[in-house]
Order: C-alpha cells, then structure tokens, then sequence
C-alpha cells in the first residue's frame, strides 16, 4: 500500500513538473469548466486546407501523460489504437493542416464529481464547412481539476456507423 501511494505521488510530482515547463500554458477561459477545455480542443484541432492549427492550444488543454483512443471495428472485432497527445498532434498536423478539418460538437452531456469529470461529446466533422461528407461520432473524455484549472486525462471516440448509429439520447440539445 505505501509503495503504491508513493508512486502515485511520484508520478504526480512529474505531471506537475511537465505541465510548469516545457508543456504550453493554456488560455485561462479555457480551462474554466469541463464544456470550456472541449469547445477549445474542438477548435484547435479545426481548420481549412493549409491553415496551421493552433496545437500548442491543443496540447494545453491535457495533462502530459494523457492517453487518446481511437475505437473502431474490423469484420465486426473491436479495436483500439493508442496514441499519446504529441502522437496525436504529430499524425493531424500531416493530414489536417494539409486537407483541411471542421469538427464540432452537435451535443453533448456532462457528468462532474468533486475533481473528476466526464463529456459524452457527440461530434460531426468534414474537411470544409461546405464538405458535403460528414463524419459523425462521439467523444468520451474524462478531466480532472487540480485546483487551479480542468484538464483532460483521457479521450476515446468513435465514429458513427449505419451498423452503429449514435443513439437520440445523445443527440439531444448541447447543454
């Protein structure tokens, strides 16, 4: 027990450490309310064809060690592929800054304990607002408040399929 608590501490004392130095410092309205920090990664993470993406906003809106995971499906297996944030800003700065990205969030629901909170995000994106191919799905991101600010600790998403529609109870209004 005691050496899983200090662990813990350990592992907190370098997230601390990370986020004070090399990490970038995020916008104070950014990071005031859970629906704050995914409006702001909702729009840094959108463009048209070859406009640089704001990703230092981006990275700022997690903590270091934050995970994003993309689920799918392949002949009906689920998969999951991991990435961290720097993997994940490393893979949309080559295909995003390039052909373009709209994402935004059609609805979602919010769920907050104490420190700790949950976004079911229900998003649509295209390469253009006037892109007439939409890709639908939704986000599931967790954050948490050290007191100072909400940060993301986790995100998974998935796309809508027909074999998987997303259901009406999240499509309902943003709130």
């Amino acid at each position: 027990m005691k050496i899983g608590f200090l662990l813990s501490c350990l592992a907190l004392t370098a997230t601390t450490l990370a986020q004070e130095s090399s990490w970038p410092k995020a916008k104070p309205e950014d990071v005031t309310s859970p629906t704050a920090v995914v409006k702001a990664s909702y729009a840094a993470i959108s463009g048209p064809p070859g406009q640089m993406l704001n990703l230092d906003r981006f990275r700022s809106l997690f903590l270091p060690n934050a995970q994003l995971v993309s689920v799918g499906s392949k002949d009906g297996q689920a998969s999951a592929h991991a990435r961290t944030v720097k993997e994940f800003t490393d893979m949309i700065t080559g295909s995003v800054g390039k052909d373009g990205h709209v994402e935004h969030e059609i609805a979602e629901r919010v769920e907050v304990y104490g420190n700790i909170a949950h976004i079911w995000s229900s998003y649509e994106s295209r390469r253009t607002p006037d892109d007439p191919q939409v890709t639908r799905g939704i986000n599931s991101i967790q954050l948490m408040n050290d007191g100072k600010r909400w940060w993301i600790s986790g995100a998974q998403w998935q796309h809508e399929t027909p074999q998987n529609p997303i259901p009406a109870e999240y499509l309902g209004p943003t709130k």
